[in-house]
This record gives structure tokens, sequence and C-alpha cells, in this order.
């Protein structure tokens, strides 16, 4: 089964690895250009190019991870929620949308969307 994987902007990858570290999310590759990181348990991998302008306020990246269902969202928020974010960066809370998902995001400090959510078996 095919896998899709975000490619996102980082202005300083030891500011953007030590971020998500906090996360469970640990360096699978690191390149002059190029980093790779994991998080084994929820299976999440991104990957970040080096772009020494990227500006947290303008940058309009963004990805969306889809879990199974709401309570995986929901889980994988749980397992984050007591993490201390760093500002700018910013983890919502999740929300029951009308759609039937759930959702949150986090905004990393770099300024990458990171949009994670669950839908029920009838959306898909």
């Amino acid at each position: 089964m095919p896998e899709t994987i975000p490619i996102l902007p980082s202005g300083d990858f030891d500011v953007t690895e030590a971020f998500w570290q906090r996360f469970d999310f640990a360096a699978r590759g690191r390149w002059a250009e190029y980093l790779v990181l994991r998080h084994e348990r929820l299976a999440i991998e991104l990957h970040f190019w080096l772009d020494p302008s990227v500006d947290r306020w303008t940058n309009d990246v963004a990805c969306y991870i889809r879990f199974p269902d709401p309570g995986s969202a929901r889980a994988c928020h749980a397992g984050w929620a007591d993490v201390e974010v760093p500002e700018p960066a910013v983890l919502s809370a999740p929300q029951d949308e009308p759609w039937g998902a759930t959702e949150f995001h986090l905004i990393d400090l770099h300024g990458n969307l990171v949009r994670i959510g669950g839908f029920p078996d009838v959306h898909r």
C-alpha cells in the first residue's frame, strides 16, 4: 500500500529535531539539506528540507495525518497533551467536526501546520 509522507520546510534542523522529539519523533536520517523524523509507535514519518529563510508567521505549508477513526486521533492527542509546547508553537485541543471527524492541529516553531484527525467509517 502506498504511503504519503509530508515534506516541510525547516529554518534550522537542530530546532526542528528538538521540537519534534518532544512528541517522540526521532531522527532516522539527517543530511546537509534534508531531515527525516519518525514516530515509531504511531508510524508517522515527517521529512524536512532546509530553508533558512522560512518565516513562522508567513509559512503556509501544511499537511494532514489521518487516523482510521476518531478514537485513534483522540488517543494521539492524549499522548501529546502533557508535552510542554514552546511558544509560538501551538497544540490545539481536539474538536468533533460536523462531518464526523475528530481533529486537532500542531503548528511547529517554523510555522508548519500539521492537522491530525480521525474519520468514522462512513467517511472513507
